[in-house]
């Protein structure tokens, strides 16, 4: 098993390999620099469950990846009420247990204090700005990231590119010559729309939107490549 995955891995970074190290890195936060998604998923069926609704798991493949306004709306078409209310009850749910329940993805700390001492790097996330600052202040990566952008923040949210075009100008950097890393399909797509060169982990494998692929941040080959900058 290990074996296989190696191998895998090694094989979704041949493109990286070929390519100038990058000015900076862009992480995603949710589900790449931060375990949130079983928070979300917490959050989400909660709300389905007031509202007598099951939450399974076409429901989750609807609202992955959506900043927290466009997962009202969703919400909102699914079982009807006020998109803004939803969004909201949803963030207040999310801030509760992101507070006792998130987690730094394996390897996600080392990593961001490795890099951060070699190029500038940031944070664009579909999150609202209340629940970026405190993820990543539990997680304990808030020192090494001191430029964010929240879902807040940016002009519309993924998978429109401002998140990452507005972190890219925060870092000084053209996005042609930054690295994004996602663990979305809906990241994917708003970082390779910006131009960013577009490093998938955990289940965003090479595609359409994605250059390479890594299985989790702490992967031998990731790191190896990481080293050779």
């Amino acid at each position: 098993m290990k074996g296989g995955i190696a191998m895998a891995s090694t094989a979704g970074l041949a493109a990286l390999e070929k390519i100038t190290a990058p000015a900076a890195v862009v992480f995603d936060c949710d589900g790449t620099l931060m375990d949130t998604e079983p928070c979300a998923d917490a959050a989400r069926s909660t709300l389905f469950a007031r509202r007598g609704h099951v939450y399974d798991d076409a429901a989750r493949d609807s609202l992955v990846g959506l900043s927290v306004t466009q997962g009202g709306e969703v919400m909102a078409r699914l079982f009807g009420g006020s998109p803004l209310q939803l969004a909201r009850e949803l963030e207040q749910e999310l801030l509760a247990v992101v507070a006792i329940g998130a987690e730094p993805m394996p390897g996600a700390m080392d990593l961001v204090r490795y890099l951060a001492a070699r190029v500038p790097i940031a944070v664009a996330s579909n999150g609202p700005r209340v629940l970026l600052d405190k993820s990543l202040a539990h997680g304990g990566l808030s020192r090494w990231l001191p430029i964010t952008v929240s879902g807040d923040d940016a002009a519309a949210p993924k998978p429109d590119p401002a998140c990452y075009l507005a972190a890219c100008a925060a870092l000084g950097v053209a996005p042609t010559s930054a690295l994004a890393v996602e663990d979305s399909l809906i990241g994917a797509r708003a970082a390779h729309a910006a131009g960013m060169t577009v490093l998938g982990v955990s289940g965003l494998t090479c595609g359409p939107y994605v250059h390479a692929h890594a299985p989790a941040l702490d992967d031998a080959a990731l790191r190896s490549w990481f080293a050779g900058w």
